[in-house]
Formats: C-alpha cells, sequence, structure tokens
C-alpha cells in the first residue's frame, strides 16, 4: 500500500511549495505536480498517477479543489478511485474518504454533481437550439469559433465521445479530438477556461 502525494498550481508563476511540504509532512514519498489552471483539460502528473495508484493506496492532496476541476469532474474522479479501491485525503479539509465522515461527503458531493450535471446539460441543449434558429453552423473545422470550440469541450467533459461530437457538429472525430485535446490554444479568462454560458 503506497502513499501517492498530488499538488496543483494554477500558473507558473505561483509556487507548490507549501503543498509539497505538506504531502512530505503526511508521508508522501511520491508527488506528482501541475502547474494548470483548475479548468485545463490536460495534466498530464495528474494522469501518470493515475495510472500508478493501485487498490488499497491512499491519495493526499492539499485541498479538494486541487484534484478535480469543477465539482463533476470531482464527483466522477473519487466514484473512480473509490471502485479501484484507493482512498483520498485531503490535509486542508480533513477528509478521508475511507471513513464514515468522508464516505458522507462523497455522497453529497455526488448529489451536487448530478445536479450540476443536469443544469449544464439544459443549458447547453437550450444553446444549441437557440444556435439552429439563428441559422449557426457549428461544423467545418475552418468555421469553428471559440464559443463552438468551448461548447464541444464542455459536451465532452459531460460524457458524449468523439464520435458522438463527430455527427452532432459535422465535423472529423480526428477534428473533435484535437479540439478538445489542443490546450495550449483553449480561450481562458482569469485563469478559468471560458465557461459555455459565457461563450454562447
Amino acid at each position: 500500500m503506497a502513499i501517492y502525494g498530488y499538488a496543483r498550481v494554477s500558473t507558473v508563476e505561483q509556487n507548490e511549495g507549501l503543498q509539497i511540504d505538506a504531502l512530505k509532512n503526511q508521508g508522501c514519498k511520491k508527488i506528482y505536480t501541475d502547474k494548470a489552471s483548475g479548468s485545463k483539460s490536460s495534466r498530464p502528473e495528474l494522469d501518470k498517477m493515475l495510472k500508478k495508484i493501485k487498490e488499497g493506496d491512499t491519495v493526499i492532496i492539499w485541498k479538494l479543489d486541487r484534484l478535480g476541476r469543477s465539482t463533476v469532474h470531482l464527483a466522477n474522479l473519487l466514484e473512480d478511485l473509490r471502485i479501484k479501491g484507493v482512498s483520498v485525503r485531503s490535509i486542508t479539509e480533513g477528509i478521508d474518504t475511507s471513513g464514515n465522515l468522508g464516505r458522507f461527503l462523497f455522497t453529497i458531493l455526488s448529489g451536487v454533481a448530478e445536479l450540476e450535471r443536469e443544469n449544464i446539460r439544459e443549458r447547453v441543449n437550450a444553446g444549441l437550439r437557440n444556435a439552429k434558429k439563428k441559422g449557426v453552423r457549428l461544423g467545418r473545422k475552418e468555421k469553428f469559433q471559440e464559443k463552438d470550440k468551448a461548447l464541444i469541450r464542455r459536451l465532452h467533459g459531460l460524457g458524449d465521445s468523439y464520435t458522438k461530437l463527430s455527427r452532432q457538429f459535422s465535423a472529423s472525430r480526428s477534428t473533435i479530438w484535437q479540439i478538445v485535446n489542443d490546450a495550449e490554444k483553449a480561450t481562458f479568462q482569469d485563469g478559468r477556461q471560458t465557461d459555455l454560458e459565457d461563450a454562447l
């Protein structure tokens, strides 16, 4: 049973030293660190850690918001780790998903995430209907505007596959993949990726 630490700071200018020191004090021998916005899709060090951990391991973080990009993403990630038999411990909030309180919090978090997911879907669908009424074409790659890309990223974050999105937007699967994964070209405002609501 191994103990892993994960730290994240929002920008390159920030110093992750405080988080790392706290994780070391908790007994973390291996610490993965990303420097990225919380809403940024690509977090290579987190991906590496998720591939490494196994049943019985523990992941320690400074705060819950260091781990998830959103409430929905955090709830999904915690559920995946629970199924895998991995516990998560948050230093600041004093939460441990292996305990009763941690499991109770997870239940509440999952409910909030589900509500948020449904609200986002309603806004996405309303935005699509509104765009169609206005004659907006969401197809070919060269005609994609930032609002279209934000819409595609949000739908993918909600679970829509590349294949489904390629049909919906009349674009190739590789085009959709590039839009979702091309983090360097994603638009950010105040360190956060542009929300679908703003884009529409």
